[in-house]
């Protein structure tokens, strides 16, 4: 799946419709025309969760596809992890405390590193509610 994903962000608008209609209905679905520009043989792909298990293991499998994945369990850890390493995507727990995914989303926008980036909800939250709240704070898909 982690390959779908970023292929999906990586294309063009007019390859995205075909692309997308090869997914299951569950799987991830873009709602923005932004694109993300990375040239490198390795995507460099950030993980915020609260729940270290699932952070964990979205890293590995990501890394065991190629990715250069690292994982931060709260958004305040996010901002120490891009000092000297930007990923070109982040993958953002919706519902974690203190800092939810929808404020470190609005961040991330904010900051010049990662205004770019690709940003995607990972969450069991519903993904009207998600998407509502978050296309106001920049994520491309949920």
């Amino acid at each position: 799946m982690a390959w779908k994903i970023l292929r999906l962000l990586h294309m063009h608008k007019s390859e995205r419709a075909w692309f997308e209609s090869l997914l299951p209905q569950s799987s991830c679905v873009l709602w923005t025309d932004r694109n993300v520009e990375a040239d490198a043989e390795r995507w460099r792909i950030l993980v915020v969760d609260h729940n270290a298990a699932s952070a964990e293991g979205l890293a590995a499998t990501l890394s065991a596809d190629g990715c250069d994945a690292r994982y931060v369990l709260s958004g305040m850890d996010t901002l120490q992890a891009i000092d000297g390493w930007v990923p070109h995507v982040v993958i953002l727990d919706i519902s974690m405390p203190e800092h939810d995914g929808f404020a470190t989303a609005q961040v991330l926008r904010r900051i010049s590193p990662t205004r770019n980036a690709g940003i995607i909800a990972f969450t069991a939250r519903g993904k009207d509610y998600v998407r509502s709240k978050g296309f106001y704070v920049g994520l491309h898909s949920v």
